[in-house]
C-alpha cells in the first residue's frame, strides 16, 4: 500500500511538473509581435510616442550643427514598443544611421530597418508587457570622427 501511494505521488507530481513546463509564461502568446513591422502589422495606429532623447553636436570640420533623435513609440493595443531614428543632417554630408529597440528583461534587440523617410527609420517591435524597453540612435557626419549617440529613457 505504501508503495501505491509513493507512486501516486509521483504520478501526480510529474503531472504537474509537465502542465508548468507546458504552459509556459504568461507573456508568450504578446512575443508574436516580436520582430514585426508597427506600420504593416497596424500597431502603429495605435501608437504614441513616449520617450525622446537628442544628441547634439557642432562640426567644426563643417561649420554645421547636427543632431541626431532616438525616439521610444508605445502601442497600447498591441502591448509593444519599438525605436525610431531621425537624422538632422543635410543629406550632401551625412554618412549613415542607425537605431535599436532594446527590451530590459532579456537584452534582446533589433536595429532598424523600415526607412520611413531620408533620414528615418524605424526598428521592428519588441513585446512590452510585464517588462520595459529603450530605444537607440546613432548617426555620423560626412568623415567626421565624432558619432552622435542618444538613448532614451526605459518605459
Amino acid at each position: 500500500m505504501r508503495t501505491l501511494k509513493s507512486i501516486g505521488v509521483a504520478a501526480l507530481a510529474l503531472a504537474a511538473g509537465t502542465t508548468l513546463v507546458f504552459t509556459g509564461p504568461a507573456d508568450a502568446a504578446g512575443r508574436k509581435w516580436d520582430g514585426k513591422d508597427p506600420i504593416y502589422s497596424g500597431c502603429a495606429d495605435t501608437g504614441r510616442l513616449v520617450h525622446k532623447k537628442t544628441d547634439k553636436y557642432y562640426s567644426s570640420r563643417y561649420h554645421l550643427h547636427v543632431s541626431v533623435t532616438a525616439s521610444l513609440w508605445y502601442s497600447r493595443g498591441c502591448r509593444t514598443v519599438w525605436a525610431m531614428v531621425d537624422a538632422n543632417v543635410p543629406t550632401d554630408k551625412w554618412n549613415g544611421e542607425g537605431c535599436n529597440i532594446w527590451r530590459n528583461s532579456d537584452m534582446k534587440h533589433y536595429g532598424c530597418k523600415h526607412r520611413t523617410g531620408t533620414l528615418e527609420m524605424l526598428s521592428p517591435m519588441l513585446n512590452d508587457k510585464n517588462t520595459t524597453g529603450f530605444a537607440t540612435a546613432w548617426s555620423y557626419v560626412g568623415n567626421d570622427p565624432h558619432e552622435m549617440f542618444a538613448r532614451t529613457a526605459s518605459y
